[in-house]
């Protein structure tokens, strides 16, 4: 995990409940700290430190978490404001929603 904001490889997928990017504010904030965001999902292999997702893609989610990012909502940037640089993610991570079965049960049948 980065040690400080200028270690970290942010990525901000937070979507306003009418589909639109919320996330501009966000980016700002992060990398007023000296973190590096990225502008799109860059995939596993940028080794992405943290995900900020807040009604964001599915997909990235699930990505975010096979690839060892802490992925944090958006309390987590207010606690890296108020240290100024990069706050502990653990009490900001968002726990993972359990898995449907229905896919399951339809290919069973």
């Amino acid at each position: 995990m980065a040690s400080s904001a200028t270690d970290a490889r942010i990525f901000v997928d937070v979507k306003l409940q009418d589909g639109q990017d919320g996330g501009a504010f966000v980016r700002s904030i992060l990398e007023g700290l000296g973190a590096r965001v990225y502008k799109t999902w860059p995939g596993a292999r940028a080794r992405c430190t943290h995900l900020v997702w807040k009604g964001g893609d599915d997909r990235t989610l699930e990505e975010a978490r096979a690839c060892g990012a802490a992925v944090v909502g958006l309390s987590w940037v207010n606690a890296c404001q108020d240290v100024g640089g990069l706050a502990a993610s653990q009490p900001h991570a968002l726990a993972a929603a359990p898995r449907s079965t229905a896919r399951a049960f339809l290919v069973a049948r």
